[in-house]
């Protein structure tokens, strides 16, 4: 596959997909400052080989996508939330299973909690629910609680369980 630059959210964003089209889409989310390539090409044709259309981008101030002058920069985590929005669009993907790593992460949830319709699926790599631990309220008016399942299926796990 080759790069692409797609527009959208007055930027442009880089992207690189792999696969086929008609497979069913990931959109690999990476952390603050790294480029998609950090998403390794051969593990991107390695999933694409699964069957699947994989897609990854590089974030605005990352890679080959619209820089901005160092300093406060004119946007926000929900701007790279919808970005990551943007690509899909760009691409005609209605829903994509989400795979974010770190700060990527927290924007896939934050996909996920606001346009579950989007979401086929939520994978999360070294990431939190949050900026800390403490209980806070999402939009939807739930709280988030810290909390531990001790089984043995979830050994050093330490999930977030949503409570009401």
């Amino acid at each position: 596959m080759t790069e692409r630059m797609i527009a959208g959210n007055g930027v442009q964003l880089c992207t690189e997909p792999f696969g086929d089209r008609g497979d069913p889409p990931i959109l690999l989310v990476m952390g603050v400052g790294a480029s998609m390539l950090w998403w390794d090409a051969d593990f991107c044709r390695g999933l694409a080989a699964g069957g699947r259309y994989v897609i990854r981008y590089d974030h605005r101030d990352t890679g080959r996508s619209t820089s901005f002058p160092p300093g406060a920069p004119p946007y926000s985590g929900a701007d790279l939330a919808n970005d990551a929005l943007g690509v899909l669009d760009a691409l005609n993907v209605h829903r994509a299973h989400l795979v974010g790593l770190s700060m990527g992460g927290a924007l896939a949830q934050k996909i996920a909690v606001e346009r579950p319709h989007r979401v086929l699926s939520l994978t999360l790599m070294s990431t939190a629910a949050g900026p800390s631990e403490s209980t806070e309220a999402t939009p939807q008016g739930r709280q988030i609680v810290p909390g531990r399942d001790t089984s043995p299926r979830h050994a050093g796990a330490s999930p977030m369980v949503f409570g009401t």
